[in-house]
């Protein structure tokens, strides 16, 4: 339909209107569908209701009214007549100002008074309208003259049409409008920003594919869930090349510098241009500084103009001690930030903090952060204790390109440079540069190391044994790292003096890097004994060694078949850490061990709240360990068996590490994938990434490599090779002799699906040594398999399904009917055809097929055995279905046979 627009004065209107109509309404409507369904609905209703007038959108700035007004249109169809009424600056002292285009159409005898121009204008929609509903939208009616102001309300009250309004608040429209809010005759919708799954739902409606977990939290918290600003972000990093489509998913290749010439400066500096100058002052002050105590503030500028930002949104201030003043919009502060000179910067910031620098005593980590960043900006150079302070709190917050410029300040001459050496191997760590970490550490003197400490000694050699780790080919190294530093403690011991101070904890440093490393080889059942005696050790303090020693043990009781304990021991662990001050890293290590042991206890929707909890990750640590965390989540599922549900995290967490290398994790998301794509019988998927992960490697942990060649050899196994289910059980004999029992005993689960006696004598065996549901599902499984008695594997399935281990379930199951068949269990076997076909619309690819079993039951073949079982006849289930008596005779015929029953009757409850 054409677009018919007139305008005249201050007012336009556009009949029928293109935006608002139309079989394909525009892509950012579907955006707003995605985001507002809830709010849609309420709008729906409201126009629907009778005694409603309309409705009121209000919301801030870009939260999407006017989309919002568009989709709803846009949503009811071809039916009603809408008019579109616009207000412009100036309008309200225009008399008829958003009608003015249809006073020009009306016949002279309706312009002689108020009352004739009002029934000419409320005739002349009607007949426009053409006997179809009329709905007017009116956006942003704040500044509407009365005249028209009194049409409206007697077009509304005399039902002769119903209105969408959109305004920023309700307290800002005519009084009129609020009288019928406060009748109920309007129903007011207030938008509120996107939360961050309704940030991650209009990404990918807006993007299509996959989404990172870091490219949603990103996005989410620059933009503060504000959609017109996501729409402008999202536009302005793709034609950066910042955001791009890796494989099937969209990831951030760097942090997010924010451009000019774009959306998003464009919508601040038209915000910009309406402020006063003492505003635009704090704006750049707090651009800059990134947050400031309020006190401070005040001493620079007045208290009107900071409670008129407070008052309008611009300025947020939290609840602490200090009062933390800062913008409340991130990228205000980033856009504003980017336009300043450095001559601008450093008078802001001698203005706010003079000549000298702060006393680091008196600064949070947050202040480290922003007087760093700051510092950098005016293109100065930080002091070395804060070059140092600012480097440790950026590795802390995961930011290591932040870290490796702060400790670039640092002098080789100075006291600081040993630490900032460490500092910076342990940045080039996170970038995955092992060799470039290593060469931070060997930067360093001999003199220098013999000025430190004994603390200091300790946290110098821990440094390089976490680096040697991960460079290929030094890892043997680190025994004879760790006796060398012994040897220098005991020389320090012997010579006594202010450099032996500390020796204790430093001699405790280098036993937890030893277990650590014993840990990191799987020699586990080494350090077990010497782990619970530390973890013991003063009970009534949680000294950092304790809670290291505690979360080490996680790990080590997990793998040494002690599931149950490592399950107690992370609750005990977690109430300790939650009861001590922040230590940077102890959450993340314990987050690592303890999601290790509950997934192999089973516990994978234990694993998936664990990834929940805690502090909540800042954008720059998802930049870094975005990847690790969609790989966990990603196990989590797979091991649960849901191998379609883990593959849209795993895809992201390979995007993600074939970027930006994490600990060498990149082999194991390939394995992984590659056994999530042949769970749901895809097996081209499979074998490329199987063939990719053959041709990625390096250093890894034990648990590491382990978790990779199981997953590289199960996804081998559902495709069906032999040699794979070999490897699965050598890898369960070598672990059987380091005492592993409980990786030895996920293995051969793996491996015995169609296994030996032997196979099945072996996983009897190590489920013995093991604790826990899984242990005993594992022996019931060993059992049920070895005696071919389809009651204990039907015990094993319920055992499953209390785990919700669908693919353990369903291969339980399929054993149950084939023994159950062998035996002549009529009963057990209808049972479990039943559950298998329940299972068969769970599981994308069924792990055991029974034996001789015919094919399960058609789509076709369970309609009408549903309606068999509840006594439809068979000339009422053709009727419904739209087939012959014949057919449906056919089709039961099949199902008796398949579910060896022999009336309707048996039909209920199995299908």
């Amino acid at each position: 339909m054409s677009r018919k627009t007139q305008s005249w004065g201050h007012a336009s209107v556009a009949l029928e209107p293109a935006e608002y109509r139309g079989s394909r309404p525009p892509s950012h409507l579907k955006w707003s569908e995605v985001a507002r369904s809830v709010e849609l609905e309420r709008i729906r209703t409201a126009l629907t209701t009778p005694d409603c007038l309309g409705v009121v959108i209000t919301g801030a700035h870009g939260v999407g009214k006017t989309s919002l007004g568009r989709l709803v249109v846009s949503s009811l169809g071809s039916e009603p007549f809408i008019l579109q009424l616009r207000t412009l600056p100036g309008s309200a002292s225009t008399p008829y100002s958003c009608f003015s285009f249809m006073l020009a159409r009306l016949p002279q005898k309706y312009l002689g008074s108020p009352t004739g121009i009002l029934q000419g204008i409320t005739s002349m929609i009607q007949q426009d309208a053409g006997g179809r509903d009329v709905i007017i939208v009116v956006d942003n009616p704040v500044g509407i003259d009365d005249m028209s102001t009194g049409v409206l309300m007697n077009i509304l009250v005399t039902g002769a049409a119903r209105i969408i309004a959109i305004a920023p608040h309700a307290s800002e429209l005519p009084a009129d409008f609020n009288w019928l809010l406060q009748d109920g005759r309007l129903t007011e919708v207030r938008l509120e920003t996107l939360t961050r799954r309704q940030t991650g739902e209009v990404l990918t409606a807006m993007l299509g594919n996959r989404l990172t977990t870091a490219l949603v939290s990103t996005l989410h918290a620059i933009t503060g869930g504000n959609p017109m600003l996501l729409e402008s972000l999202v536009t302005e990093q793709r034609m950066c090349g910042n955001l791009v489509l890796e494989g099937s998913v969209w990831t951030l290749l760097d942090e997010i510098v924010l451009q000019g010439g774009h959306g998003l400066e464009e919508i601040v500096r038209s915000r910009w241009a309406r402020e006063e100058p003492e505003t635009r002052d704090v704006i750049e002050m707090l651009a800059c500084a990134r947050r400031v105590p309020l006190q401070s503030l005040a001493t620079v500028f007045s208290a009107k103009t900071l409670a008129d930002m407070e008052d309008s949104g611009l300025l947020a201030v939290d609840d602490s001690e200090r009062r933390w003043a800062s913008l409340r919009l991130q990228y205000i502060a980033d856009v504003v930030r980017g336009w300043l000179t450095v001559p601008r910067r450093r008078k802001l910031r001698s203005l706010l903090l003079g000549d000298s620098e702060p006393e680091l005593w008196e600064m949070t980590a947050e202040d480290i952060l922003a007087y760093a960043a700051w510092t950098h900006e005016c293109q100065e150079v930080l002091g070395p204790a804060h070059a140092r302070a600012a480097a440790a709190v950026g590795i802390q917050h995961f930011d290591p390109n932040f870290a490796l410029r702060c400790v670039a300040d640092v002098p080789r001459d100075s006291v600081q440079w040993v630490g900032a050496q460490q500092q910076k191997a342990e940045a080039y760590r996170l970038l995955a540069k092992y060799d470039q970490a290593l060469a931070a550490l060997d930067d360093v003197a001999p003199e220098q190391l013999e000025a430190l400490s004994a603390l200091e000694l300790a946290g110098y050699f821990s440094a390089r044994c976490e680096v040697l780790r991960w460079v290929p080919g030094r890892s043997e190294e680190i025994p004879q790292v760790l006796a060398d530093a012994r040897d220098r403690l005991e020389a320090m011991q012997e010579s006594g003096g202010e450099q032996a101070a500390g020796l204790e904890d430093a001699m405790k440093q280098l036993e937890l890097d030893e277990y650590i490393q014993l840990a990191h080889m799987g020699q586990y059942s080494e350090i077990v004994h010497s782990l619970e005696e530390a973890e013991r050790e003063n009970p009534w303090e949680n000294s950092r060694h304790r809670l290291n020693c505690s979360i080490l043990l996680i790990e080590a009781y997990a793998i040494t078949g002690r599931e149950l304990d490592a399950l107690r021991l992370c609750e005990v662990t977690s109430h300790r850490i939650g009861s001590t001050p922040d230590v940077p890293g102890l959450w993340d290590h314990f987050r690592l061990r303890a999601f290790c042991a509950m997934l192999q206890a089973g516990q994978w929707r234990s694993c998936l709240r664990l990834l929940a909890s805690g502090p909540v990750a800042t954008p720059n640590k998802l930049q870094y360990r975005g990847a690790a965390l969609d790989l966990a989540r990603g196990m989590a599922n797979l091991f649960s068996g849901c191998g379609p549900k883990a593959l849209d995290s795993l895809l992201a967490a390979v995007a993600q590490l074939e970027h930006r290398p994490v600990m060498n994790l990149l082999p194991l998301a390939y394995a992984a994938t590659a056994f999530a794509y042949s769970q749901m019988g895809d097996s081209s998927n499979s074998y490329k990434y199987l063939a990719l992960g053959d041709k990625t490697g390096g250093p890894s942990s034990y648990i590491e490599s382990w978790a990779t060649g199981f997953c590289a050899d199960m996804a081998r196994r559902w495709l069906g090779e032999p040699e794979a289910r070999e490897r699965l059980i050598q890898s369960a004999r070598d672990d059987i002799a380091h005492e592993r029992y409980t990786t030895a005993g996920i293995s051969l689960v793996g491996a015995t699906v169609n296994g030996r006696e032997e196979d099945f004598i072996l996983m009897a065996e190590v489920a013995a040594h093991r604790q826990g549901p899984l242990a005993r599902l594992s022996g019931l499984m060993a059992k049920g398999c070895r005696e071919r008695n389809a009651r204990t594997m039907m015990e094993a399935a319920e055992l499953a399904a209390s785990l919700e281990l669908d693919a353990m379930e369903a291969r339980c199951v399929a054993h149950a009917l084939d023994f159950s068949r062998l035996t002549s269990e009529y009963t057990i076997s209808r049972q479990a055809q039943a559950r298998l076909e329940q299972l068969s619309l769970v599981v994308a690819e069924l792990p055991l097929v029974p034996q001789g079993n015919a094919p399960l039951l058609t789509e076709r073949e369970r309609q009408i055995a549903r309606l068999a079982g509840h006594g439809v006849s068979n000339r009422d289930i053709a009727r419904d279905i739209g087939v012959s008596v014949r057919t449906v005779e056919g089709h039961l015929y099949q199902v008796f046979a398949k579910l060896s029953v022999s009336s309707r009757r048996d039909l209920l409850g199995l299908v």
